[in-house]
């Protein structure tokens, strides 16, 4: 077992570099003199925002035109028929669609690595429940100087 000088539950960091970690057990670990540029700074968590945006996008389409489609349906002959699944493939997919432009929008304070020709965001928001941001950035200070940066 590692003895990590900080611990999140998306990376570590130790006087190897920041451990990615998955489950708790480290993964992959990025070495310091490896890292180009470290940041913290609100962002969305999500790693594709313009594919999250645009399915988000298509689902709100979509649950509006089956909402029509139902709509439609009470001019009908037969409009004591409307089955509940009616209802259902209307609301499911606008409540997706309203979730994915939510998560685009909500920023969440990371830590964002670059490191070669990869960027990484790592969630601080256990750091700061824990109340431990100042020693953390105190930390990557002394181990990145000029190569860390806090946007937050």
């Amino acid at each position: 077992m590692n003895n990590y000088d900080f611990i999140s539950k998306d990376f570590a960091l130790s006087a190897e570099g920041v451990h990615l970690l998955r489950n708790g057990f480290n993964h992959k670990t990025i070495n310091f003199y490896d890292v180009e540029k470290a940041t913290f700074k609100r962002a969305a968590d999500t790693n594709n925002v313009w594919l999250t945006l645009i399915a988000g996008g298509l689902l709100i389409l979509f649950a509006l035109l089956q909402s029509l489609g139902v709509v439609m349906s009470f001019y009908g002959a037969d409009f004591h028929i409307i089955h509940t699944s009616s209802i259902a493939v209307v609301a499911l997919p606008f409540a997706a669609g309203i979730y994915c432009i939510y998560m685009v929008v909500k920023k969440v304070p990371l830590l964002l690595v670059e490191a070669g020709n990869k960027k990484y965001k790592l969630s601080l928001e256990d750091i700061i429940k824990k109340q431990q941001k100042e020693n953390l950035k105190v930390y990557l200070t002394g181990k990145l100087n000029v190569r860390f940066y806090d946007e937050l």
